[in-house]
């Protein structure tokens, strides 16, 4: 199915995807620390135009391979990163990692898809940790998002 995001077209497998989350353990089942249990936990919660995205291309933000906090904000809430996978082909659009030289690169949100003011992604085709459920093509979902905290102990972050 192709979507177009701003400068981003996808064609993406969403029944194929579906079926692979459908298998992927959840993310604290792979990693107990405090910034899993606490996205795990926080996906409920996300705003739904975040929620309907992933579920709109077959993910389960649960079972995403990767996410990991950057820092604490002055609000509370955490700078998280990470990314997930898609049964899928890119179209149109780049990668929102920019090369400043061979070892190092950021991440331009200038150039990310806002699905809220606080959620934002991109996709890739260069795709990392890939589960082994997924066949070619692929793509990678890149995010940066400010979470809030919501597990029921102190904030270790």
């Amino acid at each position: 199915m192709i979507f177009t995001f701003d400068n981003y077209v996808v064609d993406i497998d969403v029944e194929k995807t579906r079926q692979i989350y459908k298998e992927l353990p959840l993310i604290t089942q792979g990693c107990d620390c405090d910034g899993c249990q606490n996205f795990e936990k926080a996906a409920d919660i996300l705003p739904k135009t975040v929620r309907t995205f992933f579920d709109t291309l077959g993910v389960d933000l649960k079972k995403i391979v990767e996410c990991y906090v950057n820092c604490k904000n002055d609000d509370g809430t955490l700078l998280y990163g990470g990314f997930c996978h898609v049964c899928g082909t890119l179209i149109q659009g780049k990668s929102a990692w920019v090369n400043i030289s061979e070892t190092h690169s950021y991440y331009n949100t200038d150039l990310t898809y806002h699905l809220d003011k606080n959620f934002h992604i991109s996709f890739q085709e260069e795709c990392l940790m890939v589960e082994e459920q997924f066949e070619a093509p692929i793509l990678q979902i890149e995010f940066d998002a400010n979470i809030p905290w919501v597990l029921d102990k102190e904030n270790t972050y």
